[in-house]
């Protein structure tokens, strides 16, 4: 019996000797694996720069990929640079940057002229334009509505972005259909970025803006020292080929894309994601934390009380309809003279066909 035992032992224990090794072996084998592939998958995430307008919505759903590592979860080192007006668009076509948040009105126009552009997604459909005055202005025909209320503002000093931006040929087109001329029957100032209109505003500089959020939040709501006179970004005011529009989307360069497919899908991926989270009341808190991290000097409860309102804009999708309505935006201003395809202004490889914002957390 104590003979047995000891045989039972000493065989125990030569297995004890055989396998600790081994399994000593397999575990750091392990270890190589795993810091293999992760050492992989760094290597794999591939750094872009997006360029980007600072502190405004127009490019909000790229600021939400990037503040909630929705860029890096979907395997892209994404740095934002920022420019103002038609510098976005102007970084992409030399190659400063490899993707772009800017106007598709300045996408389709530099298509137009032979560059080797696509239009990959939408940061958002409607023109988040508020065309906005002091409030002490009077607008005798404000209750008629547009265009009989652009009437009222002959004479004035209307701020806009800088020459040529979205703001600027958007306000020229209202101010045609209305029959005033932009060039003499109004003063057009340019007055920069967010920041810098409020002062104009607050300093009489001019009397009224073609502002973009959060200046209009911020004006109209916040401070209620101005007041709307046509705003775009609700959908149901304006000319009408606001009904169904792209306004800003992300681009970048045909040779970029054809390189870089996987990079270019990433990109897409995480701007869609971006969306569902804005569009989706259950995120509210977490979006609205990116805003008030990226909307500098206004409160968080004017900030949720715009994404609330006007969440339904940020769709990734840019139907035939919507970019339809950009050439003739841009024709009516004779920016353009034959309308840019479809297929030639969007990559409809990577273009969202459909968007539906996810449910809960």
């Amino acid at each position: 019996m104590a003979q047995s035992y000891r045989t039972a032992s000493h065989t125990a224990a030569r297995r004890k000797r055989r396998t600790g090794p081994r399994l000593h072996t397999l575990a750091a084998l392990a270890l190589f694996a795993s810091a293999l592939l992760a050492g992989r998958e760094a290597q794999a995430a591939e750094s872009v720069k997006i360029s980007a307008f600072d502190g405004s919505f127009i490019n909000f759903p790229l600021y939400v990929a990037a503040d909630l590592h929705l860029f890096e979860k979907h395997g892209v080192n994404a740095e934002l640079i920022y420019g103002t007006g038609i510098q976005t668009t102007n970084m992409v076509v030399s190659g400063a940057t490899e993707f772009g948040g800017f106007a598709v009105e300045h996408g389709v126009q530099v298509i137009g002229k032979g560059q080797k552009l696509k239009l990959l997604v939408l940061n958002e459909t409607n023109p988040p334009f508020d065309l906005i005055v002091r409030k002490d202005l009077p607008l005798p025909n404000l209750a008629k509505g547009y265009p009989h209320s652009i009437a009222d503002l002959k004479g004035l000093k209307l701020g806009v972005s800088t020459p040529g931006a979205s703001a600027d040929t958007s306000l020229r087109l209202l101010l045609k259909q209305a029959g005033l001329d932009p060039d003499r029957d109004v003063h057009l100032v340019p007055i920069g970025d967010p920041t810098t209109q409020l002062a104009a505003l607050r300093n009489h500089t001019v009397d009224g803006a073609m502002a973009f959020e959060p200046i209009q939040t911020q004006a109209v709501l916040g401070e209620k020292t101005a007041k709307s006179v046509v705003n775009l970004e609700k959908g149901d005011a304006g000319p009408d080929i606001y009904r169904s529009y792209a306004f800003n989307g992300v681009f970048a360069r045909q040779d970029y894309i054809d390189k870089h497919p996987a990079v270019v899908k990433s990109v897409v991926d995480a701007v869609v994601e971006a969306e569902q989270l804005i569009n989706d009341p259950a995120h509210i808190d977490e979006v609205v934390k990116v805003a008030a991290n990226r909307m500098h000097g206004i409160a968080p409860d004017l900030l949720k009380q715009y994404i609330e309102t006007y969440r339904g804009i940020f769709v990734p999708t840019a139907t035939p309809a919507a970019i339809a309505n950009v050439n003739r935006f841009l024709q009516f201003q004779q920016q353009i003279t034959t309308p840019v395809p479809y297929e030639q202004v969007v990559a409809t490889a990577y273009m969202p066909k459909t968007f539906t914002p996810i449910a809960g957390k």
